[in-house]
């Protein structure tokens, strides 16, 4: 074996510490001397032998060494580049192949492809709509978004993030629509810090939000590759990361949380709807505690007499206070809900059965918690799911509502109530008002807010983007 060779594969093994995954195919005949090194885990092999090794030992028709004559010789169909020795290691663990000769050295990217199938995703069923979901291999996703996205406009950019992990993370956008000022503060946003490994989007979406500490999230996420696709047509940013099946979106408003992926697949009347049962779901979930709480302690001559009558002989034996015991049970339901998620499926949906039936009437025969309290807590928990994406914000709001409520009732609630909203209409994304179209106000994108509109009449993209290209619908007879 050449002594180049030779000491080119020594540093592919000192600076891997020599794994017992590490393997040197040398070849040496007549017509060509060099060796091919792998990690056994992270290739194809049966692609391997068929598209690099058989071509290189069979060949002895001419003799090759350089980049091109070498490549001219290999019939693997995807990318070859030539790499120096430095990027050798680097090559090998992030599943390459790595072809050495005495003039070159070539990488051919032979990772192993093993993901997930395509399958409707678990956070989002639909009855109407594509069932399809992205899994956790990013060149799958990327498909699936260029088999809805048919255009040559439709541009990927790709960063590798993690000192340690090297994770590939793209950057999605139809360059003729969208706003550069948002790609380049993505890009900026994602280079400002460097850290060791990026496992999962949601580390991406901590970098990305303008205010990362906030109890409100910035960054809109999907499993679907539809909603992708049309975030996309809408002139939105995707970003996709390697391993994660959870797809990010840019800009975010909070109103999109209240939108469902069959809205578009719907009668309008019936998506205006079921869009203001989430409305309602949600402030339910949010405020009825609280105000249960309140008029209890504060108000209670707002309720009707009978009403009234009923919840004190319900609540007169109970030792809590109103707003310890609203506080028990709101943490009783959170408990049962990280439980039943825990645990394995068929065990958990019999603890949730469980833990909401029997739980709940033995904690009201034994009067530790009220009838009503039960009551109210489950109304808040089934308007909780309502709005899947904004359960933790609303689950944790819910409770200092509570705490409120308590001191001043509902006139703290009120005060609290003005101050979230004057917060999150402060809050915004990349340029975009948190609340658009709602504060300020919009009127043309108001009205899909409030009802939502057909397809034909959606004819230009929201102006709170400032895009590139604002029409998206133009009537042409």
């Amino acid at each position: 074996m050449n002594e180049i060779i030779e000491n080119r594969l020594n540093i592919v093994r000192n600076d891997l510490m020599n794994p017992p995954d590490l393997v040197v195919r040398e070849i040496e005949n007549e017509n060509f001397c060099g060796a091919v090194a792998y990690l056994s885990g992270l290739i194809n092999t049966e692609e391997l032998e068929n598209s690099v090794l058989r071509p290189l030992v069979e060949n002895k028709k001419i003799i090759f060494y350089g980049f091109k004559e070498l490549a001219s010789k290999i019939s693997y169909g995807g990318v070859l580049k030539e790499i120096a020795e430095n990027e050798m290691k680097s090559a090998v663990v992030s599943g390459s192949a790595v072809i050495i000769t005495e003039n070159t050295i070539i990488e051919a990217a032979l990772k192993k492809t093993e993901a997930r199938s395509i399958a409707e995703p678990p956070t989002n069923s639909v009855i109407k709509g594509p069932r399809e979901g992205f899994n956790e291999e990013i060149r799958t996703n990327l498909s699936m978004l260029r088999k809805r996205v048919k255009s040559e406009f439709l541009t990927v950019e790709e960063m590798i993030v993690g000192e340690v992990t090297k994770t590939k993370v793209q950057i999605v956008y139809l360059r003729n629509v969208v706003n550069d000022k948002i790609i380049v503060r993505i890009k900026q946003k994602i280079s400002a810090y460097k850290i060791d490994g990026i496992i999962d989007s949601s580390y991406l979406a901590r970098f990305l939000e303008d205010k990362p500490y906030s109890l409100f999230k910035q960054v809109g996420n999907s499993e679907k590759p539809d909603i992708i696709a049309e975030r996309l047509l809408d002139g939105k940013v995707a970003v996709l990361v390697d391993g994660s099946p959870i797809a990010l979106i840019l800009p975010f408003s909070l109103f999109e949380d209240f939108e469902d992926s069959q809205d578009n697949y719907k009668r309008p009347l019936r998506a205006t709807f079921l869009r203001y049962v989430r409305f309602f779901g949600a402030l339910c979930a949010l405020l009825l505690p609280a105000l249960f709480v309140a008029v209890q302690l504060h108000q209670f001559q707002l309720l009707p007499l009978e009403l009234l009558i009923t919840i004190l002989n319900d609540t007169e034996k109970t030792p809590f206070s109103p707003t310890l015991e609203m506080l028990i049970a709101l943490v009783l339901f959170e408990i049962l809900g990280e439980a039943s998620i825990r645990m394995p499926r068929h065990v958990g949906m019999a603890l949730s059965v469980v833990g909401a039936i029997v739980l709940g009437e033995t904690a009201v025969s034994a009067g530790l918690l009220s009838s009503i309290t039960i009551l109210v807590v489950a109304i808040s928990g089934i308007g909780l799911y309502a709005v899947p994406d904004e359960v933790g914000t609303i689950g944790i709001l819910r409770v200092l509502f509570v705490i409120i409520a308590n001191f001043f009732g509902i006139f703290g609630i009120l005060v609290l109530s003005l101050m979230l909203l004057g917060y999150i209409t402060a809050l915004g994304s990349y340029g975009v008002p948190y609340l658009m179209p709602l504060a300020p106000v919009n009127a043309k994108e108001l009205g899909n807010v409030i009802f939502k509109k057909s397809l034909l009449d959606i004819f230009m993209r929201p102006a709170e983007y400032m895009l590139k290209n604002k029409r998206k619908i133009k009537k042409v007879k």
